[in-house]
């Protein structure tokens, strides 16, 4: 399990923030620098990471350090996972088992650290945003802008829904009566209900597993996973809803977008289903 500290130092107490959590924590120097970092050290009254080990604590900060259970390993972009790319927007492919966005206990190891560092490295001047998330477990396609202008864009072009987003899911066999399905109901999410509307094509039957098309028409939180688990047949790999371990890998993947580009207006269309199949 994650560990959470508090520290806020007496009035009479001064020192700098790497000190302060090898005295505080009996930490060693070595783990204490790493902590900080891959960013695990907060000022809980600002809301803001500390990344500077020389910054100078008083009584007036109460820090709030998560130390993970696992080591963090730095996430970086490989250039293969680079899917498409111009002067407005990347999408990359992002692998099973990696965040999306910073976690509380670390901002080193997810996509959108990796996407900042490339930007860096290319001499683009934007600071990275999230446009689309997936969950940590779901693999798939992930859109970033360069720029203000067009991360605003593309926003507006994910909440109008005017861009169509296809899954790969895979399940075990079970008895199947027809290839297409239509779900259309209501999902609950922290205690709030909300329209559910999923279309589901049977692919094929490869290795032991059915694979299944899915485009979402409403992109609740798991509605794929709760259509499969209501509907059909638990996702492989689904620890949540599924009969699965954590450590097991979720067969979800998205795989397509098709969208007009928000600065040329033409069409763009994105897959990668033959590397989502193998082929």
């Amino acid at each position: 399990m994650m560990k959470h500290y508090y520290i806020q130092l007496k009035k009479s107490e001064t020192m700098p923030l790497a000190q302060t959590l090898v005295t505080k924590l009996s930490m060693a120097s070595d783990e204490v620098e790493t902590l900080i970092y891959q960013g695990g050290v907060w000022d809980n009254n600002t809301k803001v990471r500390l990344k500077d080990p020389d910054m100078m604590v008083t009584d007036a900060h109460l820090l709030s350090i998560y130390v993970p259970e696992f080591p963090i390993i730095e996430y970086t972009l490989k250039p293969e996972d680079i899917i498409y790319e111009d002067e407005y927007l990347t999408v990359i492919y992002k692998p099973k088992g990696i965040n999306t966005t910073p976690s509380p206990f670390s901002d080193i190891d997810c996509i959108i650290h990796s996407v900042q560092k490339y930007y860096d490295s290319k001499g683009i001047d934007y600071i990275v945003q999230p446009i689309n998330r997936l969950d940590c477990p779901t693999d798939g396609l992930l859109v970033y802008a360069k720029n203000k202008q067009i991360e605003v864009a593309m926003h507006k072009i994910f909440m109008d829904r005017r861009i169509r987003k296809m899954y790969i899911a895979r399940t075990k066999p079970f008895p199947m009566k027809r290839q297409t399905f239509l779900f259309h109901d209501m999902l609950e999410w922290k205690g709030k209900e909300q329209e559910a509307i999923s279309y589901v094509k049977f692919l094929s039957e490869t290795n032991g597993m059915y694979n299944f098309c899915v485009y979402l028409m409403t992109g609740r939180t798991h509605q794929i996973r709760k259509h499969f688990k209501r509907y059909l047949n638990p996702i492989i790999g689904d620890s949540i809803y599924g009969h699965y371990k954590r450590t097991d890998e979720l067969q979800l993947t998205c795989y397509y977008y098709r969208f007009n580009h928000p600065a040329t207006g033409k069409q763009l269309e994105l897959s990668i289903y033959d590397r989502v199949m193998g082929k």
